[in-house]
């Protein structure tokens, strides 16, 4: 008997073709956006699951509850907390400490910028990363040890081994550092893309004092625990905040004095996060040394598949039950002779399944070609890994049972349900709400696309507004160069680049505009509490970068730093420190640090961070406790030759480190790489939504059509002209689509309205992008309705009145 049901669906999807290849084209871009997405989500939620012991490993966080109610959390910790913890605290079974940086690591005169990972011993009992070759026991027991994943020795050492055992021993060189050598003792296998830790080397963790570092007032460590078999995490958690005194109490008790936290209350707190939580759980943090995702862009792109993929099964149920009216006199008939209703029910079922089995095997082949795009969109390297796991499995037979029921049901309880056997038998049509579902299609599907649209627009608009917005600085010929390595080579680097004609001037700093900030807190005449950001400079600096000077002097040639501590401000810092008269002369005392810096020169503001914050008060300063990790070269219109004469001078000064150069202007725009992100992919899916809208009025414009066939020749034969069928019935859709405008137009707005409050600086949503989002949709809905329409108008109307 299935073969018999099989046949008649088969022959039902052939004998109507055009609607079969628009239920194909439909459900196959649905389904291929459904896998390119679980494909997503599936390596977000599976991150870090390679640990045997996840479930008993938690990261130690402070917590503190400002004066003003706000939770402030932190990942960093003390580095010798971990000691307590192993020693104190019962239920803990071991304790490990990290601190990743980037490092110039090399061998002879092969030097890579590798991420180095500080840790003790125990993290590779904690964790699983396999050791492949060397001391598989306790590779990290000696100070100066050195484990490569095999990444980082295939650099090194490439096809000059037969095996990674010959390089046990060598030694690497880490040329900032003294003593500089540390002996290789082991190689990891390379950890699973789904893993959280960057480091691609790890050295034992007492190293770590001479190298850049992450910290808040609460640490610079990122300290994991592990516990005992009786995984009690509330008792280790409960019995820990003994240790809050000893470690925070100073801290607390400064912040307390600043006004920062109330001095009554659980005013900072211990607290543990599960190892399971940590890729998708660390987005609230300001920043940590581990790889952090995201829930909310889970849920976002989510709820984008699935609005795609239910406009494609809304579309073949619309378009379906539609041509299944033709058929019901078939449906009537096998009743007549004995077919019951659910078997009935069930050529409906099969004839979904073959269907929707055609549309996941073509969605699946499109998913791959596109995802290419979806990376790209995305600044991803997702792979194609459908078929690795059993979730995979489960996840296409659920998809295809979900269409498959969702539709097939749908239609044929709508079939069914209130037609009678003689009514399947009548010559009369079958009355159905037909023409309330195609309008609730038409509705619900411009609805989306519209709304994907206006929201698009107005991220394209914030972020073209944020990128072209006058910095307060000369961004454009500058090139930035990273320059981790002592200040007498860098030094030397900047007078060797000043050689060239074509370089208009140097300059050096601690902070590239992008990553990485230092501040401290001080009350001002109110009281109130006003952090204060700290940014080291040499004098060419507010000169080669073009930052207006407006009032004092700038640092001399030279100058160092002496009992007054000369510093420059910005207006900011004026205004919310309330200096009252002439800035210039007047000290600033930070008491915490016993700290007076004395102000020689206010700068005009100039946005050191992106458009999205405010710009706050700043001091820059030419003291020596921080060292220059950036150099900018200012250069005329010909930036090649200034260029090529930096990488010589580069060469020939420090020929150990590996030339590395960006352009400012283009650093600067990595700020908002997450809105050019989002930006890119809801432009697309408003697209594949328009796409699928426009199948989805294809096949309901075909269908009305075909019913108004003999109406069309009707009015012919009275006189209407072409224009006048057309205008007729592209009106009875296209009404409905403004319907969809009207309704998207506020919704979108409300949305857009509150996603453009995170940003300090941002444009307005203007009136047209809601025009030019109206007229797409309009445009696109007449073009598809026509083409179809105009075939039938120009039509003989004897043809159409001859028409059964």
């Amino acid at each position: 008997m299935i073969f018999s049901y099989l046949n008649y669906a088969f022959r039902s999807l052939i004998k109507q073709k055009g609607r079969t290849i628009i239920n194909i084209l439909g459900l196959s871009f649905g389904i291929a956006c459904s896998i390119i997405i679980y494909l997503y989500s599936s390596r977000e939620i599976n991150f870090n699951k390679f640990h045997t012991n996840r479930d008993r490993i938690f990261r130690m966080i402070t917590s503190v509850k400002s004066t003003e109610g706000d939770l402030i959390q932190s990942p960093y910790m003390p580095s010798e907390i971990a000691v307590a913890l192993k020693e104190k605290i019962p239920g803990v079974e071991e304790v490990c400490r990290l601190r990743s940086t980037a490092v110039w690591i090399g061998i002879d005169n092969t030097v890579f910028r590798e991420d180095v990972g500080f840790t003790d011993s125990s993290f590779l009992k904690m964790f699983d990363f396999e050791i492949i070759a060397g001391d598989r026991g306790n590779p990290l027991s000696e100070p100066k040890s050195i484990l490569l994943t095999e990444e980082v020795a295939d650099k090194f050492f490439g096809d000059t081994i037969n095996s990674y055992d010959e390089i046990i021993g060598l030694a690497i060189e880490f040329p900032e550092s003294v003593p500089n050598e540390y002996q290789i003792t082991g190689i990891l296998a390379d950890p699973p893309e789904n893993n959280s830790f960057n480091w691609t080397v790890l050295v034992p963790y007492d190293n770590a004092e001479s190298y850049p570092q992450c910290n808040t007032f609460t640490g610079n460590s990122s300290v994991y625990i592990m516990l005992d078999e009786e995984n009690d995490i509330a008792r280790v958690e409960e019995t820990s905040q003994t240790l809050i005194d000893e470690f925070h109490g100073e801290v607390i008790q400064t912040l307390i004095h600043l006004g920062y936290i109330p001095e009554v209350g659980n005013n900072a707190r211990y607290s543990f996060q599960s190892f399971n939580d940590l890729y998708l759980g660390s987005s609230g943090f300001r920043s940590c040394y581990e790889k952090t995702g995201s829930k909310r862009s889970i849920y976002i792109l989510s709820s984008i598949a699935l609005l795609i993929l239910l406009i494609a099964c809304y579309n073949y149920i619309m378009i379906s039950v539609s041509s299944s009216l033709n058929r019901l006199r078939d449906f009537g008939m096998m009743n007549v002779v004995g077919a019951k209703r659910s078997q009935l029910l069930l050529h409906f079922i099969i004839e979904s399944l073959l269907l929707v089995m055609i549309s996941v095997f073509l969605g699946i082949i499109l998913a791959e070609e596109i995802l290419p795009l979806f990376n790209l969109m995305a600044q991803d390297d997702l792979k194609f890994k459908l078929f690795s796991e059993l979730n995979d499995y489960l996840f296409i037979i659920l998809l295809i049972l979900f269409i498959v029921f969702f539709t097939s049901t749908y239609i044929g309880i709508q079939m069914l349900r209130n037609n009678r056997v003689m009514k399947f038998l009548s010559k009369d049509t079958v009355r159905m709400k037909r023409n309330n579902l195609a309008r609730f299609s038409v509705v619900l599907q411009y609805f989306i696309a519209i709304a994907l649209l206006i929201s698009g627009g107005v991220i394209l608009k914030q972020l073209y507004y944020m990128i072209k917005q006058d910095v307060g600085f000369n961004k454009e010929n500058v090139i930035v160069l990273p320059v981790d390595f002592p200040d007498s080579k860098i030094i030397a680097l900047k007078e060797k680049i000043l050689e060239s004609p074509h370089v208009l001037g140097v300059t050096m700093s601690d902070r590239n505009f992008v990553s990485g900030s230092s501040s401290r807190s001080l009350k001002n005449r109110n009281g109130d509490v006003k952090g204060i950001r700290f940014l080291k400079v040499d004098p060419d600096y507010i000169t080669t970068l073009g930052i207006e000077l407006i009032s004092g002097r700038n640092f001399f040639e030279g100058e160092v730093m002496d009992g007054n501590n000369y510093v420059l401000v910005n207006e900011t810092l004026i205004k919310e420190l309330d200096l009252q008269g002439d800035p210039v002369g007047q000290n600033i005392h930070f008491e915490t640090d016993d700290l007076t810096l004395t102000i020689i020169g206010v700068v005009k503001d100039f946005h050191f961070d992106s458009m999205k914050d405010d710009i706050e008060p700043l001091i820059m300063h030419i003291s020596v406790f921080n060292s220059f990790w950036v150099v900018f070269i200012k250069t005329d219109e010909n930036y090649k030759a200034a260029l090529d004469h930096a990488r010589s001078s580069w060469m020939k000064v420090v020929p150990e480190y590996t030339w590395d150069y960006d352009f400012l202007s283009d650093k600067l725009e990595t700020q908002y790489e997450n809105e050019d992100r989002w930006s890119k992919i809801i432009a697309y899916a408003a697209g594949v939504a328009l796409f699928l809208s426009c199948l989805g009025l294809m096949g309901i414009s075909s269908i009305i059509i075909a019913r108004r066939f003999k109406e069309v020749g009707i009015r012919k034969a009275n006189g209407a002209s072409v224009t006048n069928i057309m205008v007729l019935l592209n009106y009875d859709l296209l009404k409905w689509v403004l319907v969809s405008y009207v309704m998207a137009c506020p919704v979108s707005y409300l949305i857009m309205n509150k996603w453009l409050q995170g940003f300090a600086i941002r444009t307005d949503i203007s009136w047209w992008i809601y025009m030019l989002a109206g007229i797409a949709a309009i445009i696109i809905s007449v073009l598809t309705i026509s083409i179809q329409v105009y075939r039938v108008a120009i039509q003989n109307p004897v043809k159409a009145l001859r028409y059964e």
